[in-house]
């Protein structure tokens, strides 16, 4: 289930949801084009489940996972998603909201929240990646 912009979605949800909450090596925006790289980052998003569940199937021939992780929040609430992925020229764009908890949370439960997304295009080179992160409350999540 993709949260599109309104266009036609050119990729297709993987995984959306928390990772193991210090599991993921790393934050940030990740091109994945290879079997070996995606079978990493897929144990590292669920390291400490027993059991690790199949990664889904992606045709690395003609789609590349794009993982978004923002990296571990210190209370639950946090989401992050993917809502556009293009390609201008030689650069990959990825668009994308950042979802926070408003007010009073006092839960001490931490979070890693990661969007895991297949783009509909081959393994091709990109010049550049830029990710544009919009942050907004949780509580408006449904308005603009």
């Amino acid at each position: 289930m993709s949260r599109s912009s309104g266009r036609a979605a050119n990729f297709r949800t993987l995984y959306h949801g928390q990772a193991t909450v210090g599991a993921v090596t790393g934050y940030g925006l990740f091109l994945i084009r290879r079997s070996g790289s995606w079978a990493r980052h897929w144990s590292s998003i669920n390291a400490g489940r027993r059991p690790v569940p199949p990664p889904p199937l992606v045709d690395l021939a003609h789609e590349t996972v794009i993982m978004l992780s923002v990296g571990t929040r210190p209370v639950l609430g946090y989401d992050v998603t993917i809502e556009d992925v293009t390609v201008r020229e030689t650069t990959l764009v990825v668009t994308g909201v950042e979802r926070r908890p408003v007010g009073g949370v006092a839960l001490d439960t931490a979070c890693s929240p990661v969007h895991v997304v297949a783009a509909r295009f081959g393994p091709q080179t990109f010049a550049d990646m830029l990710l544009n992160l919009r942050i907004k409350p949780a509580e408006t999540a449904g308005s603009s």
